[in-house]
């Protein structure tokens, strides 16, 4: 068995790294990690234990980089989970929200097209 203590980080390619940077830092919050020893080159994004790696892909991410991941997902709770529809109404993003049952979830697309999820688990119902 090969013993983890959680996921570190998910890389996406992006077509704007400087761009997206800023998207992501204005709409969660995200710090740029490791600036000065990595600058861009990836933009490496993270909150708490949670990152996020910009790829540059020189301008035009491609529609589909095999193996591909369907989406990535944020945990939040109650409270900011509805922060985070008034947050995406006034950006102008464009979500859904379902009902799994044991957590609610939006979804919407960063602007290369990355689906994005944020989840908001019901008291006593968290993995």
């Amino acid at each position: 068995m090969i013993r983890v203590s959680g996921l570190d980080h998910v890389a996406i390619p992006v077509s704007d790294v400087e761009s997206s940077l800023l998207w992501y830092r204005r709409l969660f919050g995200l710090v740029h990690t490791f600036a000065p020893e990595w600058g861009t080159d990836p933009a490496f994004l993270c909150i708490g234990g949670t990152c996020l790696a910009l790829l540059d892909a020189k301008g035009a991410v491609p529609p589909s980089v095999e193996p591909s991941i369907r989406h990535f997902c944020f945990r939040t709770d109650e409270n900011s989970f509805v922060s985070a529809t008034e947050t995406l109404k006034a950006e102008g993003i464009p979500y859904r929200c379902d009902d799994h049952g044991v957590a609610h979830s939006l979804y919407f697309q960063d602007p290369d097209g990355h689906w994005i999820e944020i989840t908001s688990y019901r008291p006593g119902r968290e993995p």
